[in-house]
C-alpha cells in the first residue's frame, strides 16, 4: 500500500512541475513573471509600529533574509528600540540598556533573562496573504488597498467554503516525518543534506536546543513531527504558499501528531491532527472542520533563514538530514520554478496585485487582520 502512496504522490508532483510552468493562472494586470533580483544588503534595520492597537517591532535584513517580530510591550512597560549590526544573533538594543538576540531573548543590562512576546508573525508569498486577508495593509506603500472589506463565510459545517477546498493529493501520500534524525558535525556546510550555504532552514529554539530543518527536504513531506525534551510539536510547511509554522502537537493534554490531508485551501495545506481527524488551516491558525472546529492553533516561534545566517547565529544546533525513510532526491526542488514565476496552482479567494505574487513577506496578525512587511523596506 506505501508503495502505492509514494507512486501516486510522485505522480501528483509531476502534476504539480507541469502546472508551475504555466503563465496562465494570474490576472493580465499582474506585475512581472520575474521576481525583484536578490539584495545582498547584510544590514539589519528596525521598525517600530502599531497595527491594530498593538504596538511592536519588526526587524530585519534581506542579506541576513530573516525578519522576525516582537511586542514592545515587557513587564507592563513600553520600551523602544535601536538595531544592532555586525553582532549576531544579537540584533537590537533597549532604551532601558539591555541587549537582545534574533529569538526576543534580553542577554544583558536590566532586563537580563527576560524574554519579548513574538508577534503572530508568518513569513509567506504575498498572493496568500492577499487571498487570506483580503485589503491588507503593506508597511509604507502609497498603492490603492485591493479587495478591502470583502470577506467570505464557510459552508456545510466548514469555517471556509467547502466549495473552495480542493483535492491536491490523497490523505498521506505525502508523508509526513516522525522521530527525524540529525546531522552531528557543526563545523562542516553538509552539502549532502543542504544545496548550498544559502539554503533556507526552518529553525526553532526551545530551552536552549535548536534545531534546523531545511527546506528541500520539506518540500517533499511538509509536516515534521518532532520534540525537544518535553516539547512535542509539528513543522508544518506549505511549498505552495511559502509558510511555515509551528504548532504544539499537544491537543487537550494528549500528545498526538499532524498529517497532511491532501486539501487545500487557497493553495495552503490543511493538516489533520490524528487525534481527532478534525481538519486545520495552517493560515487561519485554526482547526475549520471537525471535532475541533474553532480551535486555534497553539504557535511557537520559528525562526525561517538561510543557513548561512543560522551559522552566524550558533554553531550549536541540530540539522536534519535527509535519512527519513523515504526515496525522494532532496537535492531538487519538486515545484520547478514555481517559487519564483507568477503561477498559482488552485483558486484563490482574491488576486491583489500591488505586489508581485511570490514576494516573500512578513504577515503579522492581530485579531483576525494581518499587515504586510518587505524585505525592501529594510534595506
Amino acid at each position: 500500500m506505501k508503495s502505492t502512496l509514494n507512486i501516486i504522490y510522485l505522480l501528483l508532483i509531476t502534476m504539480a512541475i507541469s502546472c508551475s510552468s504555466s503563465d496562465n493562472d494570474i490576472a493580465p494586470d499582474s506585475p512581472p513573471d520575474t521576481d525583484p533580483t536578490p539584495n545582498t544588503n547584510y544590514n539589519i534595520k528596525l521598525i517600530e509600529d502599531s497595527f491594530e492597537g498593538k504596538n511592536y517591532v519588526v526587524i530585519g535584513s534581506e542579506g541576513w533574509n530573516f525578519m522576525v517580530a516582537y511586542n514592545s510591550i515587557l513587564d507592563n512597560v513600553s520600551l523602544s528600540f535601536e538595531a544592532i549590526n555586525g553582532a549576531l544573533p544579537i540584533i537590537m538594543s533597549d532604551n532601558e540598556g539591555s541587549r537582545y538576540n534574533i529569538f526576543g531573548e534580553a542577554i544583558d543590562g536590566p532586563n537580563l533573562g527576560k524574554k519579548l512576546t513574538p508577534m503572530t508573525g508568518i513569513m509567506g508569498y504575498w498572493f496568500s496573504w492577499a487571498a487570506f486577508y483580503p485589503g491588507l495593509v503593506i508597511f509604507n506603500n502609497t498603492l490603492p488597498l485591493q479587495n478591502f472589506g470583502e470577506s467570505v463565510s464557510g459552508t456545510d459545517g466548514w469555517l471556509v467554503p467547502k466549495d473552495n477546498v480542493f483535492v491536491g493529493a490523497l490523505r498521506d501520500a505525502i508523508p509526513a516525518i516522525e522521530e527525524p534524525e540529525y546531522h552531528v558535525n557543526k563545523d562542516d556546510t553538509p552539502t549532502d543534506i543542504l544545496p548550498n550555504i544559502s539554503s533556507v532552514v526552518v529553525g526553532i529554539k526551545y530551552n536552549g536546543t535548536s534545531k534546523l530543518y531545511p527546506h528541500n527536504i520539506l518540500n517533499w513531506h511538509e509536516i515534521i513531527n518532532d520534540k525537544i525534551s518535553d516539547y512535542y510539536y509539528s513543522i508544518i510547511f506549505c511549498p505552495l504558499t511559502g509558510t511555515a509554522t509551528v504548532w504544539n502537537r499537544k491537543i487537550d493534554n494528549t500528545v498526538t501528531t499532524f498529517g497532511v490531508s491532501g486539501l487545500l485551501y487557497n493553495n495552503n495545506v490543511m493538516p489533520y491532527d490524528r487525534k481527532t481527524n478534525s481538519i486545520w488551516s495552517q493560515m487561519l491558525l485554526k482547526s475549520v472542520q471537525g471535532e475541533l472546529t474553532g480551535t486555534n492553533s497553539e504557535n511557537y516561534f520559528v525562526l525561517e533563514t538561510n543557513y548561512e545566517t543560522w551559522i552566524e547565529i550558533s554553531k550549536d544546533h541540530q540539522l536534519m538530514n535527509t535519512n527519513t525513510g523515504y526515496s525522494r532526491d532532496y537535492s531538487r526542488n519538486p515545484y520547478g520554478t514555481y517559487p519564483s514565476n507568477s503561477t498559482i496552482n488552485f483558486p484563490v479567494n482574491f488576486i491583489d496585485t500591488r505586489l508581485h505574487p511570490k514576494e516573500r513577506v512578513l504577515g503579522v496578525i492581530v485579531d483576525g487582520k494581518a499587515k504586510a512587511y518587505r524585505f525592501s523596506s529594510f534595506n
